[in-house]
């Protein structure tokens, strides 16, 4: 144990100096699953995300779910979940910033500002339904393919805003040819302003996983490579993130698990029409069936 687990820090470190410039977090997840009979289970889950190079906290969450076996190839599951996502505070510039000149008298004044937005973590509520299929191949690959269909409800929160204004005066050395020095810096001054109420949302999301997972009887070594697209049924099915993972699990008994995966995630941008924004995470996993 105490091996896995300064492989997963020094991985981790590896790892943070690789990302360079991406974000880079750290995941973990703790689930407890009780089978009543060859068909049917259930269990509860938390989770946490960590997010600007670990430096914050991103979500954390709860949930239920329940699994129906059919046979030994297909699976349904349904689940609720609670979680508080982090939004990061946000500026944005004065737009009716500017200049007032008097040319007689030689002076300008320039007028600077921005508005501040504080992070905030918003309360959500998610139902999720799989549709599980898989497959052996041989006696050690196993296939499978993961639909998830996924409802959120985004609650409504108020956030608190700063407003930042500044005021320099500067002095003409040359008029003709509009050449201006600073003579008078200004200091900044804040006021706090009413609080902006971010309206409650839903969306729908269809997520598509493919896993390729080494499952050879007796062997408590289970290496995965797997790969997942996130599609927005809110826009037209429009994928806006790929998610990449490899990883292994270990088996200590038939009651306790423990996984660790590298996950890199691809988030679709708007005006360049790529997926350029990366995050790099690693990821700790710790499962209990009874």
């Amino acid at each position: 144990m105490k091996r896995l687990l300064l492989s997963f820090f020094a991985l981790t470190a590896a790892l943070m100096l690789w990302a360079g410039e991406d974000d880079f977090g750290v995941w973990g997840e703790f689930t407890m699953e009780k089978e009543f009979n060859y068909n049917w289970s259930a269990g509860i889950e938390s989770h946490f995300r960590t997010e600007m190079n670990s430096s914050c906290l991103d979500r954390w969450g709860v949930g239920l779910n329940a699994k129906y076996k059919v046979n030994k190839y297909l699976k349904f599951g349904v689940g609720i979940e609670l979680l508080n996502d982090y939004t990061r505070s946000k500026i944005k510039n004065w737009s009716n910033a500017g200049w007032d000149i008097d040319t007689d008298e030689g002076i300008a004044i320039r007028q600077t500002g921005y508005r501040k937005t504080n992070s905030y973590f918003t309360p959500k509520f998610r139902f999720k339904f799989d549709i599980l299929a898989g497959m052996k191949i041989g006696k050690w690959l196993r296939i499978s393919l993961r639909e998830r269909y996924r409802y959120a409800r985004v609650g409504s929160v108020n956030v608190m805003r700063t407003k930042y204004r500044k005021t320099d005066v500067y002095t003409a050395t040359d008029i003709n040819n509009w050449q201006w020095a600073l003579s008078d810096a200004g200091e900044w001054t804040s006021e706090m302003t009413d609080p902006k109420v971010e309206d409650a949302y839903s969306n729908h999301q269809l997520r598509s996983r493919l896993k390729l997972e080494m499952d050879k009887k007796r062997n408590p070594w289970h290496p995965f490579v797997s790969g997942e697209m996130f599609n927005n049924m809110s826009d037209g099915m429009d994928i806006y993130k790929i998610r990449a993972s490899a990883g292994f699990g270990y088996d200590f008994n038939k009651h306790h698990s423990l996984s660790f995966a590298y996950i890199i995630t691809f988030f679709h941008r708007e005006i360049e029409n790529d997926y350029g924004e990366r995050l790099h995470a690693t990821s700790v996993s710790y499962d209990i069936k009874f």
